[in-house]
């Protein structure tokens, strides 16, 4: 009986004994296709002399492959002619083209960047429009950036390819920072540089390359002539470390122990004509 009852869908035509052959083998195709892709993607992660961009895309197309795979079994198993589908999805593809354009190009920017390696899953990067953080994931369309106060940015991958976007974490490149500070005018200014350059130097995250810590003089102030000392590391700013922070606790230190004032705002108020005089 089961064999004699058709349902039709448009112009595909099935009984029902196909449709629950077809439910039990779609069922059992997908428990194997995410079988197949969980051993895969395992497979590729293994292999860490492959760059994570480069990882990433061959789990991409291997999840691709399986489950396309499957897709055309279940048609098979089911009995539909494929060039139906082949009329039916360009017509939904005509008719849908204008508006999944966007999709679509973020779609093979996610391509390009998985290739190229611009920008990879665990990459500090910084955005043209002032967005910032690690990319936690990279999905088909878009990138998730995490924030170091915990905030997800989700950022479409066509923005890595059309605007400017700054990799702090790009081969791994040491960063420079800076650490600026003020010392009084009674100072000998000469003894500063080497002071400080040690001090800075005793930080154990501090490099020597490409270039020891440089303290320099910036300008002359109002209160205080102005220094900064430049430094190397290999890591962030930010998060769980405090590299500048802890460069200005090794100034300090060094210029208390030098006996060198740090200066604070100071203003001199001139009264023109003197003070008024009090009456009698």
């Amino acid at each position: 009986r089961l064999s004699e009852t058709i349902v039709g869908v448009g112009n595909i035509r099935f009984s029902l004994t196909t449709l629950v052959r077809g439910i039990i083998a779609g069922s059992l195709l997908f428990w194997l296709g995410q079988w197949s892709n969980s051993q895969t993607t395992a497979l590729i992660a293994q292999n860490k002399e492959m760059r994570p961009s480069i990882r990433q895309l061959l789990i991409k197309t291997a999840e691709f492959t399986i489950f396309a795979i499957a897709f055309l079994l279940l048609m098979n198993i089911l009995g539909i002619d494929l060039t139906t589908l082949a009329v039916l999805g360009g017509a939904i593809g005509v008719g849908l083209g204008f508006g999944l354009q966007k999709i679509a190009s973020n779609f093979i920017s996610g391509v390009i960047l998985l290739v190229e390696g611009q920008a990879t899953v665990g990459d500090y990067v910084e955005l043209d429009g002032g967005e910032q953080g690690k990319i936690v994931k990279m999905m088909a369309r878009a990138a998730i950036l995490e924030t170091f106060d915990g905030r997800w940015i989700v950022v479409p991958n066509e923005d890595f390819i059309t605007t400017r976007v700054v990799n702090y974490s790009d081969s791994g490149s040491a960063n420079r920072y800076e650490a600026p500070f003020s010392v009084s005018y009674d100072t000998d200014i000469n003894k500063i540089p080497p002071l400080i350059e040690a001090a800075v130097a005793t930080h154990p995250e501090v490099l020597d390359a490409p270039y020891p810590p440089d303290c320099e003089l910036r300008g002359f102030g109002e209160s205080g002539i102005d220094f900064a000392v430049e430094f190397w590391v290999n890591g962030l700013d930010d998060g769980p470390n405090k590299y500048t922070s802890d460069v200005l606790f090794l100034i300090w230190n060094a210029l208390n122990d030098a006996g060198v004032e740090i200066p604070y705002p100071q203003r001199v108020v001139e009264i023109k004509g003197g003070l008024p005089k009090e009456s009698a």
